[in-house]
């Protein structure tokens, strides 16, 4: 299969998680708790909740779906993520894992698909993973973010 016709859905593996901006995320994960019936000691903060930060993240699963909270604390960030059409609230991003973060980012760019928004230099490393965030003003508004184990 030639580049040109090779599609990245063929890369997708799984959602990796639902991102949702919040402006109280101690409140947003106690809510969802309760909504759900989670566990609040399997919710996975970065950094711990007690920890100044620029953006604060916090992550559990709901019937095997991932959520992510994010809570923009200080600018830039505050002013870029309540840009968004969900920065009042609501779902902000997908993420998708696949299987091969550059091959997927080559044949995005063969369909003037780049990446942006928080990650505009490209694949960034976070763990054991890496991950980019495609610019919105290529994929007509649609904020996606991709990641590779």
């Amino acid at each position: 299969m030639s580049q040109i016709t090779e599609t990245l859905g063929k890369h997708i593996l799984a959602v990796e998680h639902v991102g949702f901006v919040v402006t109280d995320i101690e409140a947003a994960v106690a809510n969802t708790c309760r909504l759900y019936g989670i566990d609040s000691d399997t919710v996975r903060w970065q950094p711990a909740p007690n920890e100044p930060a620029a953006t604060r993240f916090a992550f559990l699963s709901v019937a095997n779906l991932q959520f992510e909270f994010i809570q923009p604390c200080k600018e830039p960030f505050v002013s870029l993520l309540n840009a968004q059409p969900s920065g009042g609230g609501g779902i902000n991003h997908i993420a998708w894992r696949v299987d091969d973060l550059d091959v997927c980012l080559a044949l995005l760019a063969q369909r003037g698909v780049v990446p942006g928004y928080v990650t505009p230099g490209g694949p960034v490393a976070i763990g054991q993973r890496r991950m980019v965030y495609l610019d919105p003003a290529t994929t007509d508004g649609l904020l996606v973010e991709l990641m590779q184990p």
